[in-house]
């Protein structure tokens, strides 16, 4: 499980929108951040803490609105991640109201925080602002795959696109499987000769497949993998079209401690390789834009 472990929805519904293919560039944090904020536009600011790969101390890896990124956490931001608890302040104005709250990767283990801030007015129900704030925060936590994973490239390649059947599949069959961590389609674009991730619930679009993912394409032969952490175990398959014909590979990661039955995880990889390969009629189609 190293191409997914080292590396680091009920899925968004968010990353099937009209945002953007080609993309800009920036990092996978502030692309999670643009999702926010186009499906709760009540979130007048949010921002991303977290800890640089090989880093020392928590930065703003992304922000909107007046926030900075790559200013270092404030110690509220790292209390927050610290403690478990969401914590919510009301400014001294009285209009906004910001609330920070752990965050969480898809085998739930904290990889930073997510602030928060909501328009306020006196008689706004604070609860249900609270409560929206966790349920974000539990729909990113589908999202991310470790906390370096946050500071990938969005898009990982200039040309990839998000906006296609195979992101719309990966997020249908992540909500249809919530025990399914991560989910990524590889395939080969129409007038190209690589093999690249197409779709996947942890972004890196268009991350082009490696030796073991491409040996996995050619021989049939899965790849099945523990990761680092001994918390995830990944099946990663040859994947088909609906007519039979061999079109990439499919890598489903689910949670797993020692003494699992590993074999009956892949078994069940293998019955959900099979239904996803029913809703592809080609190749090509997973490149073309969501319906």
């Amino acid at each position: 499980m190293g191409r997914w472990g080292f590396m680091g929805c009920v899925g968004l519904a968010w990353s099937a929108t009209g945002l953007g293919a080609p993309l800009a560039s920036g990092t996978y944090a502030a692309r999670l951040l643009d999702e926010v904020t186009h499906a709760s536009p009540q979130v007048v600011v949010a921002a991303i803490v977290a800890t640089p790969p090989k880093g020392t101390a928590p930065v703003v890896v992304a922000a909107t609105g007046t926030g900075a990124a790559s200013a270092q956490a404030d110690p509220a931001d790292v209390a927050a991640s610290r403690t478990g608890a969401p914590a919510a302040v009301l400014n001294a104005v009285g209009d906004r109201l910001e609330i920070r709250l752990p965050l969480h990767d898809v085998s739930n283990d904290t990889v930073g925080t997510l602030r928060l801030t909501y328009a306020y007015h006196a008689g706004l129900d604070r609860g249900a602002l609270e409560r929206s704030a966790e349920g974000i925060r539990d729909r990113l936590h589908r999202r991310i795959s470790h906390a370096a994973n946050l500071f990938d490239p969005y898009p990982y390649e200039p040309d990839a696109a998000s906006n296609t059947y195979a992101q719309k599949l990966v997020e249908e069959f992540i909500e249809r499987y919530p025990e399914v961590e991560i989910l990524a389609i590889h395939a080969t674009p129409p007038d190209s000769d690589y093999n690249i991730i197409a779709g996947s619930n942890i972004g890196r679009l268009g991350k082009k497949a490696d030796n073991d993912d491409m040996r996995c394409v050619f021989t049939g032969k899965p790849n099945l993998e523990i990761n680092s952490t001994g918390k995830r175990f990944e099946s990663e398959l040859q994947l088909h079209d609906r007519a039979g014909h061999v079109i990439g590979a499919v890598g489903i990661v689910v949670a797993y401690k020692k003494g699992d039955d590993k074999e009956a995880l892949h078994a069940h990889a293998e019955k959900i390789k099979a239904e996803l390969e029913k809703s592809i009629p080609d190749a090509a189609s997973l490149f073309r834009p969501a319906a």
